[in-house]
């Protein structure tokens, strides 16, 4: 109090230093202040004479200047007024000038006119992303939390942890939440991520009739659902957890789902949680469907001659097929499980982990593929055709 009494142009910090260590904060100096009535008095003494204003005659010259040569900066500006009209002003008021002139020119845009969309039926729209914010712990790898969103019921449909994805993983989702809600959906909504592109995934999505819709580049406006989701799941579900390691976490996340499903209320919803949307009436998917959904995804990748020792040239070496088939053409499809080869009298050759191969290929020129690859022989299960419009 002395202090503040002796020195009032003091703030309440330097109160705080000059006192020493048991001094109280700045804020409760503050408080002191305001209790007892003690001024805190600015350091310069009051203006004694109003502050000086420009005339019009020197305002309207500045403007005539400011137009006639938009090119200068405003110290040139402030210097060609003073040399040839004679007249005193500060570059920092012509700048201010100069701005307030472009700003009249040219208007701020205006606000962007977003359009919200929503559907009226459970399972008509997934939203896909991943969450990329997470890091395990034990290995220091990334984890990627890949979800699958119902736009009307604003509902998990699936959601697990992953410490490495690629479109193969995607299928897996689609699959998994298909089976789990016994329903294939109509449409399907991802962002320009590599993991959800691809020729595997749209042949999938052409198969069973999915309308596959990829989000405008740098506009994840387009996901916003699921991005909003995304904000909640930190908070409440991450930063609750003792460890962040990829089993512990994976063991963990069923229990937050189930929550976020069945207990917590959606604005969006009128405070009701999303079971109450999922559940709705919705066109079941007929089960032989749902029991083959893995060989939907395939697609003709490309053709070639068999050698006359039954090999296919791969991956710059011979990887054995059928001795049955030498000096045949035959046509390979990328499927789920790798490269799939259809022979004569419906022999069904396959080579598994085909992209596996073929990105090590690609990383290394194939120095860490085996000598002894191979194909075997393979009996997929019969998928019923879909007749899609």
């Amino acid at each position: 109090m002395e202090l503040a009494q002796r020195h009032p142009t003091w703030s309440a910090a330097q109160i705080q230093a000059k006192a020493g260590p048991a001094a109280p904060s700045p804020r409760t100096i503050q408080r002191l202040r305001h209790r007892y009535a003690l001024p805190r008095l600015p350091k310069r003494p009051a203006p004694c004479r109003p502050a000086r204003r420009l005339t019009r005659q020197v305002q309207q010259e500045a403007r005539r200047l400011i137009e006639a040569k938009p090119e200068l900066g405003p110290e040139r500006l402030a210097w060609e007024l003073q040399n040839v009209a004679h007249m005193q002003i500060s570059p920092a008021t012509m700048k201010r000038m100069k701005h307030a002139r472009q700003q009249a020119q040219t208007p701020p845009p205006p606000p962007p006119q977003w359009r919200f969309y929503a559907r009226h039926h459970p399972h008509s729209l997934w939203h896909g992303d991943c969450l990329e914010k997470v890091f395990d712990q034990a290995t220091g790898r990334q984890l990627y939390q890949v979800t699958l969103l119902d736009d009307y019921a604003r509902g998990y449909v699936f959601c697990d942890l992953f410490d490495y994805i690629d479109p193969r993983t995607t299928i897996a989702a689609l699959c998994a939440a298909m089976r789990q809600w016994q329903v294939i959906p109509k449409g399907v909504v991802f962002d320009q991520s590599g993991v959800f592109r691809g020729k595997l995934l749209e042949a999938f999505c052409r198969n069973l009739g999915i309308r596959l819709i990829h989000a405008s580049p740098q506009h994840p406006q387009t996901n916003g659902k699921l991005e909003r989701a995304f904000r909640d799941d930190m908070p409440e579900f991450y930063r609750h957890q003792p460890v962040w390691e990829l089993e512990a976490l994976r063991r963990a996340l069923p229990a937050y789902v189930q929550y976020r499903n069945e207990v917590r209320g959606h604005r969006a919803l009128k405070g009701r949680p999303a079971i109450t949307r999922l559940t709705e009436q919705h066109r079941m998917a007929v089960p032989w469907v749902l029991d083959t959904l893995e060989q939907y995804a395939r697609y003709p990748l490309m053709q070639k001659r068999v050698t006359p020792e039954g090999c296919l040239n791969l991956f710059r070496r011979r990887v054995y097929l059928d001795i049955a088939l030498r000096d045949k053409v035959v046509t390979c499809y990328e499927t789920v499980e790798g490269l799939e080869v259809r022979g004569t009298r419906h022999r069904v050759y396959l080579l598994r982990e085909y992209r596996r191969w073929q990105n090590r290929y690609w990383w290394n020129w194939g120095k860490e593929i085996p000598e002894d690859l191979r194909f075997e022989r393979y009996s997929p299960p019969v998928c019923p055709w879909i007749a899609v419009a």
